[in-house]
């Protein structure tokens, strides 16, 4: 089961933060600093000609003999995009394609459990469609679609985000193994963060992190079946593999905060609850 009954009420008690928020087309479960009709008390005002006066407070008049209306907070929709990349390297491991449906899946659960309106973008050459629902009797559906997603198709994912934009998003999240040159990659993510919130989830798997090779080997880039590399493994190789792998996370790492762009770095073998409850909310991602 990619999101297990007992995660998705640990799950659906929290909330995506986040620094940016614009009114949507529907009400939602989020307290904005705008006022609104929700049954969150904020303070009052003045009665003035045109207010609804079942908004006035009697008790109030009652003290003072003015007419003094209530305002409450508004509550407002927030429109979360999710970009996931079906490019070949994601499916290579079972593992690894589990894990990053499973944190999809986790993502829009969370959201879709806040009234948020929840957009799941599969980006491949298949063109499939992507979901886009609200309200939490929806997850069931959501899930379902991300595990039918299949990472298949051979495409540059951040090279086709600005194709698959939601210029209505507020927050996005892209799950990706990033494999692309960090400054490349940043480079890509300009044309989609405009006046939205970014988090990338940089997800490898336990055998990119350490693999367990051996012996003279040939090497194929799996997303292009060109790039060919001949090479005798040892510790040294290993070694050298393991450092530039460390580098290019923290260079990434670096230029997304640069930007002010969220990045985590997690493993398929890791549990979503590990990740969730500890990396993300350490980060300040959830509430």
């Amino acid at each position: 089961m990619l999101l297990p009954s007992d995660l998705r009420m640990r799950l659906a008690r929290c909330q995506w933060r986040t620094s940016r928020m614009k009114r949507g087309l529907q009400k939602g479960s989020r307290r904005s600093t705008m006022f609104g009709s929700s049954l969150d008390f904020s303070d009052f005002r003045a009665y003035q000609p045109g207010d609804d006066v079942r908004q006035i407070d009697w008790n109030v008049y009652a003290r003072t003999k003015r007419h003094y209306i209530k305002r409450f907070l508004d509550e407002q929709e927030l429109s979360l995009a999710i970009y996931l990349d079906c490019s070949l390297s994601m499916g290579l491991e079972e593992e690894k394609w589990r894990a990053a449906q499973a944190v999809t899946a986790a993502i829009a659960h969370i959201g879709l459990a806040n009234d948020d309106r929840v957009s799941v973008i599969p980006v491949s050459k298949k063109n499939v469609p992507y979901v886009n629902k609200k309200g939490i009797v929806f997850s069931n559906e959501m899930v379902r679609q991300v595990e039918s997603y299949s990472a298949s198709e051979t495409d540059d994912f951040f090279a086709s985000l600005s194709r698959y934009r939601q210029p209505k998003a507020v927050l996005s999240f892209l799950i990706s193994d990033c494999f692309k040159p960090a400054a490349e990659l940043i480079q890509h993510l300009k044309a989609v963060q405009a006046h939205q919130q970014l988090r990338i989830v940089h997800l490898l798997s336990e055998t990119e992190r350490n693999p367990a090779l051996s012996g003279d080997l040939k090497l194929i880039d799996v997303e292009n079946g060109d790039d060919i590399v001949q090479v005798s493994m040892n510790r040294q190789v290993l070694r050298q593999y393991q450092e530039r792998l460390t580098e290019h996370s923290r260079s990434l790492e670096k230029q997304c905060n640069q930007r002010g762009i969220g990045y985590v770095q997690v493993s398929a073998g890791q549990p979503l609850e590990e990740m969730f409850f500890f990396e993300m909310r350490k980060l300040g991602w959830l509430a």
